[in-house]
């Protein structure tokens, strides 16, 4: 792993959870059968296949650390939508959080050694699950968000 800077902040962070999420997809069990979530940047609008999992490029925040402002540290927040057929139940939403959040956790040594984020206060923020109608499919989302500080 390649330690972010703070020039390339936000396609560093896309690269290093988008590597991380790709090895670790959600898993949930429908009718005995086990369905896998895939990975995109953005909501699928043209031939969509559900569940899916988004990730959204990372809002920062620049904080002066000292009063001259010439040291400063970046807080990295990235929002994690996950999208699922409603049929399928809001468990299939609740798996996707739990799971993704969980690899989050077990990889927290190898953020800070490995790429210069540690993990912010709070690290891991859920959202409230709703559904909404796509074309013709009626789908369940939730989102969380992810925080960082850049060293």
């Amino acid at each position: 792993m390649v330690v972010i800077t703070a020039a390339a902040i936000r396609q560093g962070v896309f690269a290093r959870l988008r590597t991380l999420i790709l090895a670790n997809l959600p898993t949930y069990t429908y009718n005995s059968g086990t369905i896998t979530y895939t990975m995109v940047a953005s909501f699928p609008r043209d031939n969509p296949s559900f569940p899916v999992v988004v990730l959204n490029t990372a809002s920062i925040k620049m904080i002066p650390i000292n009063l001259s402002g010439d040291t400063q540290d970046y807080e990295v927040e990235v929002q994690i939508d996950f999208y699922a057929k409603e049929l399928h139940g809001k468990l299939a939403i609740d798996t996707g959080q739990d799971e993704l959040c969980a690899s989050f956790i077990a990889n927290r040594s190898a953020f800070d050694t490995a790429d210069g984020l540690l993990l912010g206060d709070p690290f891991w923020d859920d959202s409230n699950i709703s559904e909404f109608t796509s074309g013709n499919q009626v789908l369940n989302t939730g989102s969380s968000i992810v925080r960082f500080v850049l060293k």
